[in-house]
């Protein structure tokens, strides 16, 4: 009897669901670290060759909008550290994976809800991928390329609030967009389409703030905003006050929006997908 509550002791207690799924994904990185190592090289070459071509446009000039040399270093490398956490969201290429394999009916029989199970994988990988690579980034940019602190130590919390936002946003554009390739059966083409449309409204190539006008407005209306550029707005100290705090419900507001829409579009996804024989 003693030995066996010895083994009962021994027993693990078992993981919340959520958190198994959020392990499960950050194991999924660990078990490829290639993968993990060339992603980081990828954004390093992204930042040396943006570093490059900004630096060429400040050497003719001291200011370029509100961007003076300095801001605009900053700039590029904080895109570069948090799209690494952020991209690790994306979820097409798993779910399109699932349905591909035939391994969806599988996943629909688990006893868990699938929307918050990939935020939950998708967590994972970012903390492994993204968490890694931008730390590494940021030192980088913090030691070589002198790049500015927060503006506050309040702006650097509302930084961090407003990343998580912007890591939810991401995460919700790629679900939705994967459920979208369930009525096109072509994923590839959706996929691009949606990796074009975050990179030229959400701030990665270019601040909105040197959008023409008519772009910027438009920019706005998008949710992909919220990804980079809210955060980096709050970072370098242009939203502050009643400002930050309509910029945060913004987000806010999206991610409540967008979870309700892939509620919606879950059911007739699925259905959709059948009708085509999966």
């Amino acid at each position: 009897m003693s030995g066996a509550a010895s083994l009962e002791g021994l027993r693990m207690a078992p993981r919340p669901r959520y958190l198994a799924l959020a392990l499960t994904g950050a194991q999924r990185m660990i078990a490829y670290p290639r993968t993990v190592l060339l992603n980081l090289l990828a954004n390093l070459v992204w930042l040396a060759v943006s570093y490059q071509l900004w630096g060429a446009v400040f050497s003719s000039t001291a200011q370029v909008g509100s961007f003076d040399w300095a801001r605009m270093r900053t700039y590029v490398l904080l895109v570069q550290a948090l799209a690494l956490f952020l991209n690790a969201t994306d979820a097409v290429y798993r779910i399109v994976i699932l349905v591909r394999m035939g391994d969806i009916a599988t996943e629909l029989l688990r006893p868990y809800d699938i929307l918050r199970g990939q935020l939950a994988i998708s967590t994972g990988a970012a903390l492994v991928s993204g968490g890694l690579g931008a730390v590494v980034i940021a030192a980088v940019g913090f030691v070589w390329l002198d790049a500015l602190p927060p503006v506050s130590p309040g702006a650097a919390v509302w930084f961090a609030v407003s990343v998580l936002l912007g890591f939810l946003i991401r995460f919700l554009v790629g679900f939705i967009t994967a459920l979208i390739t369930f009525w096109t059966m072509n994923w590839l083409g959706v996929s691009w389409a949606q990796t074009a449309l975050v990179s030229i409204f959400s701030g990665a190539l270019i601040p909105l703030e040197l959008y023409p006008e008519w772009l910027r407005s438009l920019a706005l209306v998008f949710p992909f905003h919220g990804i980079l550029h809210t955060p980096l707005a709050i970072y370098l100290g242009d939203l502050q006050g009643d400002a930050l705090s309509r910029a945060l419900a913004v987000q806010a507001f999206w991610v409540v929006a967008l979870w309700g829409l892939a509620r919606l579009m879950w059911r007739p996804g699925v259905r959709a997908l059948e009708i085509q024989g999966g």
